[in-house]
């Protein structure tokens, strides 16, 4: 059958498969046209950002929490605590916070924090210095717990959320806890890692470690997600967290797709990381992006843009700040600057 007869039939909406004569790849192309959303204003009641404030040419930590806080007038933002060499170079030497209790200890009040647990230092990489011959209790008994106890009493930290795109295949931390490929090992972690915050601080919230974008190297992603959705995560969980990045609206609104997937979740959902690269792309993508998926996904609490700054090219920075001379500031900045 002439495969643009194929796309009149669709535009009548008959079923897909009574279509004799349409190809698997037919319908595939069909699956891939979609008018895009149009662009909308941001919901900033629901945004936030990610301001790791590691780099100081950007000032001072203080200076860029009270800027994120009282510039742009938002209310939360995404902080990481890396477990790496810097912060226990041997398996027997003791924690070094230094770093994180000054990110901690100069949270401005009117601003919260959830804070991201990821990574492993070089020597986990050996797995005689796991416990119990396991990494992810490893992660969990020298890292998570220790963390969570140390800032309880931290009003301004509200969660954890943990680990950082687990299915990354390219990132070797994934692989050395063993869950790049395993939504299962995944869920252990998670639930390791729930019922250890909950025992030292029970009122922190608790955030599935989100995936790589889950609209993007479909259905991988997304199946990885589907998979640890089914395998019950939904228990050992506060929020559920997702990245969106690109756009990919058809992956989206097909049949098993993303937002069948994300709309059977009865938790919370967080997208913890979106956003676009440019200066002059950041505001179209979150006015065209944002509004769509929370118009989609009505359990959408929160959206954190990533980055606050970043030292890279203006064409090429997803930082609302970046140090390039006469375009630091990106679209998206100025707009929450002036709204």
């Amino acid at each position: 059958m002439n495969r643009y007869f194929c796309f009149a039939l669709f535009a009548l909406i008959l079923p897909l498969a009574a279509l004799p004569g349409c190809s698997s790849s037919d319908l595939e192309v069909i699956d891939d046209i979609i008018d895009e959303p149009s662009r909308k204003t941001i919901d900033t009641s629901r945004l936030g950002t990610n301001a790791f404030v590691n780099d100081p040419s950007f000032g001072s930590i203080s200076a860029q929490f009270t800027e994120v806080r009282d510039v742009l007038d938002l209310k939360f933002v995404r902080v990481l605590f890396a477990w790496n060499n810097s912060v226990q170079p041997s398996p027997s030497a003791p924690l070094n916070f230094s770093f994180y209790d000054d990110i901690a200890s100069r949270i401005p009040g009117g601003l919260d924090a959830v804070v991201v647990l990821t990574g492993v230092p070089g020597w986990m990489s050996d797995s005689a210095n796991w416990v119990g011959g396991d990494p992810r209790r490893t992660f969990v008994e020298k890292w998570v717990t220790p963390v969570a106890a140390r800032y309880a009493g931290n009003g301004r930290i509200i969660g954890y959320e943990i680990w950082n795109e687990p299915n990354q295949l390219s990132n070797q931390d994934n692989t050395v806890m063993g869950i790049a490929t395993s939504p299962l090992n995944f869920l252990s972690l998670m639930s390791l890692a729930f019922d250890a915050i909950k025992s030292v601080s029970p009122s922190k919230l608790v955030v599935s470690g989100a995936t790589t974008a889950i609209n993007q190297n479909f259905p991988d992603t997304k199946n990885y997600n589907s998979d640890l959705i089914e395998a019950g995560v939904q228990n050992v969980i506060d929020v559920y967290g997702v990245h969106v990045y690109g756009k990919q609206f058809e992956k989206f609104e097909r049949n098993d797709g993303v937002f069948d997937t994300l709309n059977d979740l009865f938790k919370p959902i967080w997208v913890t990381e979106s956003g676009a690269q440019g200066v002059n792309e950041q505001l179209p993508y979150g006015e065209q992006m944002w509004p769509y998926l929370i118009d989609n996904l009505p359990n959408i609490q929160r959206i954190y843009q990533y980055q606050f700054t970043e030292n890279s090219p203006s064409a090429s920075t997803y930082g609302m700040k970046n140090r390039t001379p006469g375009a630091e500031l990106s679209d998206l900045y100025i707009w929450l600057r002036d709204r």
